[in-house]
């Protein structure tokens, strides 16, 4: 079990419930056992890893299916964690993209084509990607998923994430930049 990676979900999911962010949490999804996750990614050759399989231990995903607005599901601003399943159909879809790269498990979506994918092309404990449907970069943001995970768990516990009079999931982006670059400093994302 990965404490750190488990401590930030931890953290995270405390924030969400400070922040009343009710229709997510219902519409989290309970966990599944780490051999499934294995068996799930063998599917399509995918290595498993300690971090995916806390993840997914800990949720899987958000079930979208009686959610009115994807708004409503985001885990942080803008993206929402998709199921095992969601990810590996998304994954199935975008395997024969030229913008795509085989190893790039989505594990995050906006809803309109971006994604946080991990990137296990080369190992099972890859950086995390930011996958922008648009563009034909796709820049490393985090060295992991774990670097991920603090991440947004810093975030949420120093503010930066918030609920806006409209009932949305925001941040203040040149602040969560500065803590992105103050926690990943080896990336050069965040150093641009």
């Amino acid at each position: 079990m990965m404490t750190d990676l488990s401590s930030s979900l931890a953290t995270i999911e405390k924030a969400l419930e400070r922040l009343g962010r009710r229709v997510l949490l219902e519409s989290l999804q309970g966990g599944v056992p780490a051999e499934a996750v294995r068996s799930s990614l063998s599917t399509v050759d995918l290595p498993s890893s300690p971090e995916l399989e806390t993840l997914y231990g800990w949720k899987n995903g958000t079930s979208t299916a009686s959610v009115a607005a994807v708004d409503d599901i985001h885990l942080f601003p803008g993206f929402y964690l998709l199921s095992l399943e969601d990810a590996l159909a998304n994954y199935r879809a975008f395997a024969n993209d030229a913008r795509w790269t085989v190893g790039w498990l989505p594990l995050f979506a906006n809803g309109g084509g971006d994604f946080y994918v991990l990137d296990l092309s080369q190992a099972a404990t890859g950086p995390v990607r930011h996958f922008r449907i648009e563009e034909s970069e796709h820049p490393i943001e985090f060295g992991s998923l774990d670097a991920l995970t603090e991440t947004l768990a810093a975030a949420f516990n120093r503010g930066i994430f918030f609920v806006d009079p409209s009932g949305y999931l925001e941040m203040d982006d040149l602040v969560f930049a500065g803590v992105a670059a103050e926690l990943n400093p080896d990336i050069a994302w965040w150093r641009d």
